[in-house]
């Protein structure tokens, strides 16, 4: 996941999904989200990245879709007490 890259300095979850599933355990969605909702201020730079030539816009559409999925997955385990498993 391109969104790793822009992962801030001490992140916790973020460089896991480079190598691996993430499993976020219910105690720590807030945690996680904390380090997901930052990357919407900072798509243009992560995108401004890619691995494969793009446009820059087409690059950030993609990112947006891939990061609104867990983030939206975290808001709705936070509710009903849960986890989020990313893969």
């Amino acid at each position: 996941m391109g969104i790793t890259a822009g992962a801030p300095a001490g992140a916790r979850f973020l460089p896991v999904l480079a190598d691996d599933d993430l499993e976020v355990e219910a105690g720590d969605v807030v945690e996680f989200l904390r380090e997901v909702t930052p990357l919407r201020d900072h798509l243009d730079a992560v995108a401004a990245t890619p691995r494969h030539p793009r446009r820059l816009a087409e690059h950030r559409e993609g990112l947006v879709r891939r990061l609104r999925n867990p983030e939206v997955a975290a808001l709705h385990a936070g509710v009903i007490g849960g986890g989020v498993l990313v893969w």
